[in-house]
């Protein structure tokens, strides 16, 4: 095998990795290590907040550079338990708010964990992991001098679905959570796709036993909360359009709404004089707000300084939430979504037989230069740039001068490098607009020199380019023939070749570093999979295979640099919260996790766990 040795950019808390899983145990050299980029849509820093006083500024809880959320306080008061993402993936930590010191970590998964709630006596926690591969609700021991205590936490809910946000009842007996699984009942058990996927509030006991449905409505019904005297639900439903806070009761029946219509409101929480806290929109800002036990006395409990989000009470009655920290802290070069390119920092996962250097990028489709040390990126889809890993010497490579925002008929879209890193070739338009529209490959230095339109006379949508290793000749694909197919050109733009004819759409082609096989996505089995197709010796297409078979999309295949393995985007891991605060909050997550599959044996090892978009990505070569 070839070894490419990993540049590594920092260490930092933006990056999510899930280890090998149990029988992907072949011999691996710690030499061999390869780099890998992608397109990471999560925010720079977040941090936990108290409000001491309503709507004055906070006290800041948290001050770590990475990403601090959805923050509870035990019982008594002592302990601040959060979610953190300081150490690459998103664990649980407990913070000691009775004495100066630092957080201690309670789960050292490699999956996401997230969204803890406390026993009433303050001796267990109930979260929600990603270890099985979906969101799944989890319990286990309280206890901060434990190393071992996350490891042994106990899966409560086991269902293909996506389980969240689980709330214990005042009295600990019961279990409130949100669910998918309706929506899969609906289908008649089938898995649905990440972007159809639903919620309904559920409860169950606190082993995980006599699970109940509790709300019956089409769209979202999300973030259940009891009421502080345990006799009512509180939650938000996107029933009417709008998110607003619901009070109902545990017969199913409905008691009354409790946030203005007009505005949406997430994530509601009782304190204990029965007033109820809630995120609510105020124009272009999100802040925290109570109601009185009676719906009334509407009361601003944040300040108006920045968006806070997932508010909480301590036992005092005070609020805390999170919100996004000071900007000099956080490892960014841009905290705008969408901004300009931001690198985020670099963390290492071992695959069976080599180790993957994974990079997130603030940008839109990443793709590395040969020799590891520099990226070209689109910025917004505004212009195309090359940077070094680190943000520094930025140099435009195609700019239409439309200043920072998207404009479709000439936006720079899926920069790739030739091997030797001396030529770049990228689309320019809209690539998922008609098969008539002008869109077009281009290709120039890494500069903008040289640079020409390569499909200026087709008369269609030509997009999504990949050099073969030789540089000579592009694949991509393309809507001239009314539909979207693979074809292949030489690298001058002349004699293209059709690859692929089907009536359903072939799009998103890669060639494999020996260029003799390419790999692509397909709708043509009424999903979006990933397919192999073999190149004869005279670049004809040959034989050509199904890779994957699972429900939800997987696009955006790469290979790796010896050809053993594919990188993919992928919903098959379901969202990770729920649609709501993940539009909201979290940035979109249509398909947003990457995977590799490993050629010989069609394993697939899930890379990346958390709320947000992540991918596509590329491979170095």
């Amino acid at each position: 095998m070839r070894t490419i040795t990993a540049r590594v950019v920092g260490v930092g808390a933006v990056m999510t990795v899930v280890a090998v899983a149990p029988g992907l145990d072949a011999q691996r050299s710690p030499r061999d290590s390869e780099t890998v980029v992608y397109s990471s849509l999560a925010s720079g820093n977040w941090d936990v907040y108290r409000f001491d006083r309503p709507g004055e500024p906070p006290r800041r809880l948290t001050t770590d550079p990475g990403l601090d959320y959805n923050p509870v306080v035990s019982p008594d008061g002592r302990w601040l338990v959060f979610t953190s993402e300081r150490a690459g993936s998103p664990d649980l930590y407990a913070l000691d708010l009775a004495q100066a010191g630092e957080p201690v970590r309670l789960t050292a998964s490699d999956a996401m964990e997230d969204a803890a709630d406390f026993s009433p006596d303050g001796r267990t926690l109930v979260f929600v992991s990603t270890r099985t591969g979906n969101p799944d609700v989890y319990s286990m021991r309280f206890d901060p001098e434990d190393p071992d205590a996350g490891r042994d936490a106990v899966n409560l809910t086991r269902h293909a679905a996506g389980d969240y946000n689980p709330a214990v009842s005042p009295d600990g007996t019961q279990i409130l959570f949100s669910s998918g699984r309706a929506a899969d009942d609906a289908a008649s058990g089938a898995l649905a796709a990440a972007g159809s996927e639903a919620s309904e509030v559920f409860v169950m006991r606190a082993d995980g036993t006599n699970v109940r449905r509790l709300t019956r409505q089409e769209g979202w019904d999300g973030s259940p909360a009891w009421s502080s005297d345990g006799q009512a639900v509180l939650f938000y439903s996107a029933r009417d359009g709008e998110t607003r806070i619901f009070e109902m009761r545990l017969d199913g029946t409905m008691a009354r709404t409790l946030s203005q219509a007009d505005r949406g409101a997430l994530a509601p929480v009782a304190g204990p004089d029965g007033r109820v806290a809630f995120s609510s929109r105020h124009g272009d800002r999100w802040s925290v707000v109570s109601v009185g036990a009676d719906g009334g006395g509407l009361r601003v409990e944040s300040d108006e300084t920045r968006d806070y989000w997932g508010p909480t009470f301590d036992p005092s009655g005070r609020v805390l939430a999170f919100g996004p920290g000071p900007t000099g802290s956080a490892p960014l070069i841009a905290s705008d979504v969408p901004g300009p390119f931001l690198v985020q920092p670099t963390r290492s996962v071992d695959l069976p037989d080599r180790t993957l250097a994974l990079t997130g990028i603030r940008g839109y489709l990443p793709t590395l230069h040969p020799s590891g040390e520099e990226v070209a990126t689109s910025e917004s889809f505004a212009r195309l740039v090359v940077t070094r890993l680190d943000g520094s010497s930025r140099r435009v490579v195609f700019d239409p001068g439309h200043g920072d925002g998207y404009r479709g008929s000439d936006s720079p879209w899926w920069p790739a490098w030739s091997r030797d890193g001396e030529w770049l070739v990228y689309g320019v338009g809209a690539p998922f607009g008609g098969a008539s529209d002008d869109v077009n490959i281009w290709k120039s230095r890494p500069d903008g020199t040289d640079a020409v339109n390569l499909t200026l006379d087709s008369g269609s949508n030509d997009a999504l380019p990949q050099l073969s290793p030789d540089g000579e000749s592009i694949v991509f694909r393309t809507m001239r023939d009314g539909n979207a197919e693979i074809y292949v050109m030489n690298i001058d733009g002349t004699q293209p070749r059709r690859l692929t004819q089907h009536p359903a759409t072939d799009t998103m082609p890669s060639f494999s570093s020996k260029g003799d096989r390419v790999a692509f996505t397909s709708l043509r089995d009424d999903d979006y999979e990933i397919y192999l197709l073999d190149l004869n010796a005279d670049g004809s297409p040959g034989r050509l295979e199904r890779l994957t078979h699972s429900p939800g999309r997987d696009m955006h295949p790469r290979f790796s640099p010896d050809d053993q393995w594919i990188i993919f985007t992928s919903e098959r891991g379901r969202l990770n919260d729920e649609l709501p605060l993940t539009q909201v909050v979290f940035q979109p997550q249509p398909y947003g996790e990457i995977h590799a599959m490993r050629l010989s044996d069609r394993q697939v090892v899930r890379l990346t766990h958390n709320k947000w978009e992540d991918g596509p990505a590329d491979w170095v070569k």
